[in-house]
């Protein structure tokens, strides 16, 4: 363990360049899934806009033990910790208790935050249990952050780190968060910032992405540059850290294009979340339709292009045909191929794309069709994907063996078909 002089030391030298955080979450409900962790989603997302480098995110139950553990290896390691839950009136919530054990400062009531507490039940006409005022111990020598909700928070900069207490209520934390721990971490984090942008990458792969692009990941180290993928998408990340958002980007532009200019059209071109975005901007741009038709993908297909703001301009609409026989009635696939070929196979997915374009008079039509799982069908395997698009007189169908589970496989095809209708616009335009 690191001894508290040694790490005001630390501190003092890193103060003004790199400032390290840890969020710590704890609640046993968080252990057990009952919850989400959303907090620790959206604490980092801040911090990473003030150029605070967040190194771990810890969860741990409601037991005294561990907490004071977790809590004093956080500040072992980091200069900041910021801890969400375990504030409330109730036995279980200790969060005082442990910071106060930790750093060595007992517990002293705070008068002011005392009838705040008591301020917030009368505004509510409400009688206030005296546990409540458990609330307003605080470890000696804290400030105390004002309350948001009924559970005020802590702020102590002590010799072994900074350490912020905020309610787990997702709201409550969110507004100390803007409103204290913000300021105060960009008071002692130097002032830099930190920039994320993303090149999304299809058809590709993530290990054959990066064989493509390699050479130009390894000569970074800021921007620095690392892989997402799922759902058949790739999202190459580049995050750079500089004073401002305008110099942090100005480091980011010449490796992206760099990645782009490599790529070519596996790369989305502009700053888009998703393929159905790219889409729909090409389509917009050139005053070209879209319709689908959809097997396993149940309407996924068209919920993706009706995210897209403005879509009524382009989307002209879906036709889900999930049983065979809707493939026949709803689509009016010729029973040869359905008897012959199969639902699941390539002369089904064009005929798919065929009669999206045809119902629904659209410029371009896009299709899937496959198996999903948990079961084969047709003797195919699960996985089993082909992706079809129809433009100007002429057809396109991917065969791809998908993976993963069954949303992983939907999300694929989806995105697959998107992909492959936004390929032939480009080679038209």
């Amino acid at each position: 363990m690191v001894g508290s002089g040694i790490r005001a030391r630390l501190r003092a030298h890193r103060r003004g360049d790199d400032l390290r955080a840890e969020i710590v979450g704890i609640g046993t409900e968080l252990l057990l899934g009952q919850i989400p962790n959303t907090n620790a989603q959206e604490i980092s997302e801040a911090l990473a806009a003030i150029g605070v480098d967040i190194h771990f995110h810890t969860v741990v139950g409601d037991n005294p033990e561990r907490i004071v553990a977790t809590i004093s290896t956080a500040l072992d390691r980091s200069d900041a910790v910021i801890i969400t839950g375990g504030l409330g009136p109730t036995p279980d919530d200790i969060t005082r208790e442990a910071v106060a054990e930790v750093l060595g400062r007992p517990l002293r009531r705070d008068e002011a935050l005392a009838d705040s507490i008591r301020s917030v039940f009368a505004k509510l006409n409400r009688t206030m249990p005296e546990d409540n005022l458990r609330q307003a111990d605080l470890p000696e020598g804290a400030e105390p952050i004002p309350i948001e909700g009924t559970a005020p928070g802590f702020f102590i900069d002590d010799p072994r780190g900074m350490v912020f207490a905020l309610p787990g209520v997702p709201w409550e934390m969110r507004a100390m968060l803007d409103k204290t721990v913000l300021p105060k971490l960009r008071e002692h984090g130097g002032g830099h910032t930190l920039v994320s942008r993303e090149v999304i990458v299809m058809g590709l792969g993530e290990s054959r992405t990066h064989e493509k692009i390699r050479d130009i990941v390894d000569r970074q180290s800021n921007p620095t540059i690392a892989y997402r993928a799922g759902g058949g998408v790739v999202r190459v990340r580049l995050t750079a850290k500089a004073p401002s958002e305008a110099a942090a980007l100005g480091l980011i532009r010449p490796v992206e294009d760099a990645i782009r200019e490599r790529l070519g059209v596996d790369a989305l071109s502009g700053n888009f979340p998703s393929v159905a975005e790219a889409l729909g901007d090409l389509l917009r741009g050139s005053d070209i339709t879209v319709a689908a038709a959809e097997s396993l993908t149940g309407g996924l297909i068209g919920s993706e292009l009706t995210k897209v703001g403005g879509s009524g301009d382009f989307f002209k609409g879906s036709l889900v045909c999930y049983a065979t026989e809707a493939k026949a009635e709803v689509a009016d696939i010729d029973d040869a191929i359905l008897s012959g070929p199969g639902a699941v196979s390539e002369e089904a997915a064009a005929a798919l794309a065929q009669a999206a374009v045809d119902r629904f008079h659209a410029d371009l039509g896009v299709a899937a069709t496959g198996v999903a799982g948990p079961t084969e069908q047709e003797g195919k395997p699960v996985g089993t994907l082909y992706v079809a698009a129809h433009f100007e007189g002429a057809t396109e169908v991917r065969f791809i063996q998908a993976y993963g589970d069954r949303d992983n496989i939907r999300a694929l095809a989806t995105n697959a078909a998107l992909d492959l209708g936004r390929r032939m616009v480009l080679r038209a335009l």
